[in-house]
């Protein structure tokens, strides 16, 4: 698929509006929810987010709110940008993770990029970029000369589309000087790199279940050259951008996922019910709102939103607060984060699930939201940053705080 195919233009136009604080972008996407409603279904037939909506979201300037103000963004504290994904996700999910990955994915390379390389992606003559991709360390990279030769092929670039740069990782020999933190189990680096989308195969594949309608398509690279100036170690800390940049991975990007799976699971207990007045399981029989057991479930569901909500922005706030002391939240705090990450995103996915059922054979009509709300939470709970493989690991740091190592 190419940008003439979907009617997507791959330069960059446009620059976020002037009033991008929280209070600012909350109502701008408000104003623009009947928009972002109808992108949802648009963008499943794409299979990546309508051209409009994508201007919309430029002028919003979302795409650039990790993204520090030196280079042009207007980034929000992680607790304000919770704030803006769930009233996203509650209007589109599409829209929401677009916006949610394009911002995470900026803030990345804005964040950790050396200098050079830096000004390179944010230029100040040019309009701010969009960056797509993923740091699973998927590809190799041949040390030469000022940089590497990257071979690879990376998944789930959400927004490649409309991105005009991509950010992947690989896995490079290690260095003499190399810590722990930042190379793999078998002594190997992980390395961040990014180059122009022009520079790289995207393959038309996205074809699946949920999450349909935001583009996350692969891209390949074969024997690239990325100046060593497009590259960082991931696990090296923050090169610019202050507080925000000092939460470190995986708190960075740990009010991402949990805020989107928060918005759509609020969305789908109200339109749950509004269904429940007028949708019975058989001709004669009690409407939703009349039976005492989906009652009960509504009032349920409402307080599991609320607690995983709540258990993950107290995590948010814990890091929050230990960044701006100075400090880069320990790994105690990291785990927290990611563990409370997967405690919301599953609860949401759960009361989804739960609310489905009692709306009977009609919400398994495509033109029904509620199938959508399904099939999207239940993706974004396959994302790898809300493993079960955290509970493992606070169940390990559990047993040896109490024990001992060993």
């Amino acid at each position: 698929m190419t940008a003439a195919d979907t009617g997507i233009p791959s330069g960059d136009p446009g620059q976020p509006a002037a009033d991008t604080g929280r209070d600012g972008l909350l109502a701008g996407i408000r104003a623009h929810r009947e928009e972002f409603e109808a992108a949802g279904e648009r963008s499943e037939q794409l299979r990546t987010l309508p051209p409009d909506t994508v201007e919309t979201l430029r002028g919003l300037g979302v795409f650039w709110l990790k993204t520090p103000a030196d280079l042009g963004g207007a980034p929000l504290n992680p607790i304000e940008f919770c704030d803006v994904i769930e009233e996203l996700a509650y209007a589109d999910a599409s829209t929401a993770w677009t916006a949610m990955i394009g911002a995470g994915c900026g803030g990345l390379a804005s964040g950790w990029l050396p200098e050079a390389g830096a000004r390179r992606v944010f230029a100040p003559d040019r309009p701010l970029p969009v960056v797509a991709g993923q740091l699973q360390p998927r590809g190799t990279g041949r040390p030469v000369p000022d940089g590497y030769v990257v071979t690879g092929r990376w998944s789930f670039a959400s927004g490649i589309m409309h991105a005009s740069w991509l950010i992947g990782a690989l896995r490079a020999p290690a260095a003499p000087a190399a810590t722990a933190a930042q190379s793999a189990p078998d002594g190997e680096r992980i390395v961040v790199f990014l180059l122009p989308k022009d520079e790289a195969e995207v393959i038309d594949n996205w074809h699946v279940a949920g999450l349909q309608g935001t583009g996350s398509m692969d891209f390949r690279v074969d024997e690239r050259f990325v100046p060593a100036e497009m590259t960082y170690e991931l696990g090296a800390p923050a090169v610019r951008g202050g507080e925000l940049f000092r939460l470190g991975m995986p708190a960075f990007v740990s009010n991402e996922v949990p805020p989107f799976c928060i918005g759509i699971a609020r969305r789908a207990l109200a339109d749950t019910a509004a269904l429940a007045g007028h949708t019975t399981r058989w001709a004669g029989g009690p409407k939703l709102s009349e039976r005492a057991v989906f009652l009960k479930e509504l009032g349920r569901a409402e307080v599991k939103i609320k607690a995983a909500r709540l258990a993950h922005r107290d995590a948010v706030e814990e890091v929050w607060a230990t960044a701006r002391a100075g400090t880069v939240p320990p790994e105690s705090q990291q785990l927290a984060i990611t563990t409370a990450s997967v405690f919301a995103v599953e609860t949401c996915a759960e009361v989804i699930s739960d609310l489905f059922r009692y709306g009977g054979g009609r919400v398994l009509s495509l033109s029904s939201p509620m199938q959508r709300h399904l099939r999207n939470a239940l993706a974004a709970r396959q994302h790898i940053a809300v493993s079960e493989e955290f509970y493992e690991a606070a169940g390990r740091l559990r047993i040896e705080a109490a024990t001992g190592p060993g």
